[in-house]
């Protein structure tokens, strides 16, 4: 924390103290540590709470700030070309999630995350490729859009997120035959420019953002980051429809 803000959160203690305690001013950093000891010999956990109530403060403003951007952004994340998507164009709710087929939490949601998209007839789901765990999320990624391109996106997702091991290249490629896609054309379209555009404008995107890790759920007034529930992400698309 910056000295600034040390000052910020010892002016917010004063105001629990009696007046005779807010009669002390901070003028400098000797004054400001004596009175933070003060604070410490008077109520141990006046300074702890001070604290916790600054962060909470700051945490909030982070997040309203973070949505803020997402709002801004909204069309680059809902209705970008060449994400995966799932459901009807004209839903009235969008919801967008960030993902690693490596991603422990993002195999763990997958179930609710289909389970929704096939429940809500009135939601489309965009599928942000954002592979972040090193160049076998890479080649997944490249290989999940590639197959898209044929036809068989859906059933290419859930079988790599299915997968459990290593997901290295031989095990996506093996994956994809299985899904019956087109090995050959599927390796031509993974190194293509739009493949690669698409990796980069998301990357991009979720830095923009704040988003640093996997899975993250977006709708257009809110954020959830981490393996959600369904009850949680039906919420969130809930919240979006009534704001509209």
């Amino acid at each position: 924390m910056t000295f600034r803000a040390v000052i910020a959160v010892v002016l917010a203690a004063l105001v629990c103290l009696p007046w005779s305690a807010r009669e002390a001013r901070a003028g400098t950093e000797e004054e400001v540590a004596a009175l933070i000891e003060h604070l410490r010999e008077k109520d141990p956990e006046i300074v702890l709470q001070a604290v916790q109530a600054w962060w909470a403060e700051q945490e909030e403003y982070r997040q309203q700030q973070q949505v803020g951007r997402i709002a801004a952004h909204w069309d680059a994340l809902a209705r970008a070309e060449g994400d995966p998507v799932l459901g009807p164009e004209d839903a009235d709710v969008t919801l967008v999630e960030f993902f690693d087929y490596r991603c422990g939490f993002c195999k763990r949601v997958l179930g609710d995350v289909m389970a929704l998209a096939e429940e809500d007839s009135r939601l489309r789901i965009v599928f942000k490729e954002f592979p972040i765990l090193g160049p076998p999320s890479v080649v997944a990624a490249r290989a999940s859009l590639a197959a898209d391109r044929q036809g068989k996106w859906s059933e290419f997702h859930i079988a790599l997120m299915s997968a459990r091991g290593a997901l290295d290249e031989d095990r996506i490629m093996d994956i994809a035959a299985e899904t019956g896609l087109d090995i050959a054309q599927l390796r031509a379209d993974m190194e293509s420019e739009a493949v690669t555009a698409i990796i980069e404008r998301n990357r991009a995107l979720a830095q923009t953002l704040g988003i640093g890790g996997t899975p993250a759920f977006l709708v257009k007034n809110a954020i959830q980051p981490g393996a959600a529930s369904r009850d949680v992400l039906a919420e969130m698309v809930a919240g979006a429809r009534e704001a509209g």
